[in-house]
């Protein structure tokens, strides 16, 4: 049964990172793109509106993921599962309808909708750690997982580009790639309701409530077994996303790269990414602890965030796979640390709330991101949420350096 279930979960997070993947090289440029303003209004004042938009679906994961955690450890992870994708179908369709009007409005009413609702990926993470028997099992699993993240960010970007290309149709606009990824969600949502197996049996009773969101982000950085690691995960992660979503603004500031160029060079990324963390992560776990081995990849992989904004377009296309092939190793073993370190009955919890910390990054990133564009030179302001994410990643990096392994479990069953 694991390993029908898993090939799943496999499937079910790719095709959820297949319409992700659509619609990634759109969101941070969609100003661009189209005008959504009327004259008169400054770059900088459109500069801190998109650190919003962006910052949107994180900030509404951050409330919703650790309560669909809790709530997944409760009734099981199918029927949450199920919810995040109905979620995630109906943010692509009112962000497309949002485009459609120009209306701003409902393009941040899209991504609150999807990001609340966006505890799919946890959820799934959590249906992994209940099938997976050892740390070392869980450390491969996860980086398959890992691996559909890649690949679906082959797929998603290449059908994106292909959807927004008016060159192959005169159909196809900046509104199609969000229609296909609300059919990819539809499509996913069916096969999760029809075809994956309950993998929590062992269900609890926990009470659950929107503080229960504050009460955990305060545990995570004061639970003194586990404080380290969720302070290197927000770090590296506060960083990292600087990179991801402002990396699309950097392409086509310097590079002038068109919307479906930009999706292409992110097929090209993700091709490494699956090599990183469907081959090479689940080699490596085999050998070194995950600890250890984000002791090793995180320093070259702040070295690298920074020289990305030094070099030409030939040496990004060099770069960027030993960059992919670095950060392949962060969230695997991130959150084989997590789960490794706390009881089976909690691992729903833990990711959950692993997950709240990453979205409080991603939150805080594009805010932040929105901002550091209109300091120095407008003109080449693009440039500077990428120089901030290498020092945050650098400084994650210096934490990771004293995390240390629980030797007995933790339970979140005393704090209920």
């Amino acid at each position: 049964m694991n390993r029908k279930t898993l090939t799943l979960l496999f499937f079910t997070v790719l095709i959820n990172m297949v319409g992700l993947g659509i619609i990634i090289p759109f969101v941070p440029i969609i100003f661009k793109l189209k005008n959504f303003f009327p004259p008169g209004y400054s770059a900088q004042h459109i500069n801190i509106i998109l650190g919003f938009l962006l910052a949107a679906y994180p900030l509404a994961q951050f409330f919703g993921a650790p309560l669909l955690g809790r709530i997944s450890d409760n009734v099981g992870r199918k029927k949450i599962l199920s919810l995040s994708l109905f979620g995630s179908m109906l943010g692509y369709l009112i962000f497309a309808w949002g485009i459609y009007q120009s209306s701003i409005a409902l393009l941040f009413v899209s991504r609150i909708v999807d990001g609340f609702t966006g505890g799919n990926i946890s959820v799934a993470m959590a249906s992994i750690a209940d099938i997976s028997a050892d740390e070392k099992a869980k450390v491969r699993n996860f980086g398959m997982i890992g691996a559909a993240f890649g690949l679906g960010f082959i797929i998603g970007p290449a059908i994106g580009g292909i959807l927004s290309d008016t060159t192959i149709s005169p159909y196809f606009t900046t509104v199609t790639p969000f229609v296909a990824a609300a059919v990819v969600s539809l499509i996913n949502l069916v096969m999760v309701a029809f075809a994956l197996p309950e993998t929590h049996t062992q269900r609890t009773h926990r009470k659950v409530s929107i503080n229960y969101t504050f009460v955990n982000i305060k545990r995570a950085f004061t639970f003194k077994q586990l404080k380290t690691v969720f302070v290197a995960l927000f770090l590296v992660n506060l960083g990292w996303v600087l990179f991801e979503y402002f990396f699309q603004v950097f392409l086509y500031g310097k590079f002038h790269l068109l919307s479906s160029h930009i999706a292409y060079l992110f097929v090209y990324l993700g091709f490494w990414i699956v090599l990183s963390q469907g081959y090479i992560v689940r080699k490596v776990s085999h050998k070194i602890s995950a600890d250890k081995i984000l002791k090793i990849t995180l320093l070259p992989t702040a070295i690298l965030l920074m020289t990305v904004i030094f070099v030409d377009k030939t040496i990004l296309y060099f770069l960027l796979p030993v960059l992919a092939i670095f950060t392949g190793f962060t969230q695997p073993n991130f959150s084989a640390i997590l789960s490794d370190s706390t009881e089976k009955h909690s691992q729903g919890e833990i990711l959950g709330i692993r997950q709240s910390v990453v979205s409080a990054a991603q939150a805080i990133a594009p805010l932040a991101g929105g901002f550091l564009m209109n300091v120095g030179n407008v003109a080449k302001g693009y440039q500077n949420p990428l120089i901030a994410g290498s020092i945050l990643a650098l400084v994650g990096w210096l934490f990771i350096l004293y995390v240390k392994i629980p030797k007995q479990k933790i339970s979140f069953a005393e704090n209920a």
